[in-house]
């Protein structure tokens, strides 16, 4: 993977967990901000058991697990706060197909880096790294046709980077052998 999700992301998403939420959703999200991960995953551990802010508990939640490395638990986490009609946001999707790449499932991490590279308005630069590592994912899971065809949907938008120039290259070889 080129990079995962910078803490500017997060912390842009989680800046909307704010608005109109409770005590333990504003001081997860607060603590989020201070960069006091394990404290932050309290306090939406404890919002998460209130029906009415579950969404944004499993948010923030995700994004503390994210940032403590835990991977597992933050796909979960993620994975129940859109379950819960957690708006789906790019960043929110980069972070889950990060997360699924970690824990070496492959496929879904591809899965939900084309969801989140479809998914809105994004800066030019996570749609492209969304993309890039929709590819990278592919050929870990050993869809080298199905990388390739991304590849070269990659390559007509960023037709100048010479990186997936070459993985272009080397996906066909691998394509033909599949």
């Amino acid at each position: 993977m080129k990079r995962k999700v910078s803490l500017a992301a997060v912390l842009l998403l989680s800046g909307a967990i704010l608005t109109g939420c409770a005590t333990q959703i504003e001081k997860g999200t607060s603590l989020l901000e201070e960069k006091k991960y394990e404290e932050a995953a309290e306090a939406f551990e404890k919002a998460s058991k209130k029906s009415s802010m579950e969404k944004e508990a499993y948010r923030g939640l995700g994004i503390s697990y994210y940032e403590l490395k835990q991977f597992d638990r933050a796909k979960e986490a993620i994975e129940t706060a859109l379950e819960k009609g957690a708006e789906e946001t790019p960043e929110l999707y980069a972070m889950l197909g990060a997360s699924c790449m970690e824990v070496g499932q492959y496929e879904e991490a591809a899965s939900y880096f084309e969801k989140g590279s479809q998914s809105g308005e994004m800066e030019d630069s996570l749609k492209k790294e969304m993309l890039f590592n929709e590819i990278s994912a592919l050929e870990k899971a050993q869809k080298y046709a199905e990388a390739k065809e991304k590849a070269d949907a990659y390559l007509k938008l960023y037709p100048d980077d010479e990186t997936v120039q070459k993985e272009a290259e080397f996906l066909s070889t691998q394509a033909g052998n599949e």
